[in-house]
């Protein structure tokens, strides 16, 4: 009984990934072909549920080098790796909050210009003497 392997472009065609990435995440050692044929890089079935967990991972926010680095650990480090995202998401997730704040005070500025309103500038200097934007608009309003 023979094993079927997928070609690089079956592959592709299945994940819907570029040749081109698949080609990277062999030189990253994300996703390995699991033998050659003239030079061909042929993968297993497996591969295409390879494929998918780095699609995943990157989707949640993890970074190529950090997917690499889950998938070779061991899961205590795989634990701390997403405590890690998690609080790297939430001072995201706060940032962009004080940026959406910030800009709803810009559509509803009285100076109907945020670059003619006294506020803004307020805020600019703020930043500028080093406090957050959080903290520098906290002043202000």
């Amino acid at each position: 009984m023979t094993t079927t392997t997928l070609s690089i472009g079956e592959l592709s065609e299945r994940t819907g990934v570029p040749t081109s990435a698949l080609r990277y995440y062999d030189e990253l050692g994300l996703v390995r072909p699991s033998s050659r044929d003239s030079g061909r890089r042929r993968y297993a079935e497996s591969a295409v549920k390879d494929v998918a967990v780095v699609l995943f991972l990157a989707e949640i926010g993890f970074s190529l080098a950090e997917i690499g680095t889950y998938l070779d650990g061991e899961r205590t480090g795989r634990r701390e790796m997403i405590e890690r995202k998690l609080a790297e998401l939430a001072e995201r997730q706060h940032r962009i909050e004080v940026a959406r704040t910030a800009l709803e005070h810009g559509l509803k500025c009285p100076a109907s210009e945020p670059m003619k309103c006294s506020r803004f500038w307020s805020i600019i200097d703020g930043r500028m003497r080093g406090l957050s934007l959080e903290e520098s608009h906290g002043r202000v309003h």
